[in-house]
């Protein structure tokens, strides 16, 4: 289960490092992996509790998302993050702040240069996708490359205002589940 994890949030951060978006399939993938661990007895000890957690940040993240604060993928993130991650939240808090922190530093520092590393990026996957066909693998990792426009992604201006810039946070999100997924293969 914690592979299945890993990888999801592995793509996840991909896309949203690249594209600025969370695919809903990634966060339904999310929710069925809880499902599933719940009725194989490995989560929901404390569904309630949790339910209660993952709905209140919901609400407060929507609000956040309401004001531009936060981006809506990443409000939809962490309700299955918060539920899979059940039994150590303090850690996957941990995790996600140290993640977030480390993001922004990164953000501040070398804004400039990730900007031209995305925008080469992109064009390497469109050049990529038109000679390799319709790769399967490729387009299950990155769904936000059928769905968005190449020129909306890729001839976005560079913003040098560091209160403006936009900032992955789905990245630091998976942090704190890669935090968790660590601490319980290390355990």
């Amino acid at each position: 289960m914690c592979f299945v994890m890993g990888t999801i949030l592995l793509i996840i951060s991909i896309n949203d490092f690249l594209f600025f978006r969370i695919e809903n399939e990634y966060i339904l993938a999310l929710l069925t992996l809880y499902a599933i661990s719940c009725v194989a007895g490995i989560s929901g000890d404390n569904f309630l509790n949790v339910l209660a957690i993952a709905v209140i940040t919901f609400v407060i993240t929507a609000i956040l998302n309401h004001y531009n604060a936060i981006g809506g993928g990443d409000v939809k993130m962490l309700f299955p993050m918060i539920l899979l991650c059940e039994n150590n939240l303090a850690g996957f808090f941990f995790g996600m702040g140290i993640g977030g922190a480390f993001l922004a530093m990164m953000y501040v520092m070398f804004g400039k240069a990730i900007f031209f590393f995305r925008k080469k990026a992109i064009n390497l996957l469109w050049f990529f996708r038109k000679k390799q066909n319709q790769s399967r693998l490729l387009n299950i990792i990155l769904l936000s490359l059928d769905r968005i426009d190449k020129k909306v992604v890729v001839l976005g201006k560079y913003v040098t205002d560091i209160m403006k810039q936009e900032i992955p946070y789905g990245i630091a999100i998976s942090c704190g589940g890669f935090y968790v997924i660590i601490e319980k293969l290390c355990s």
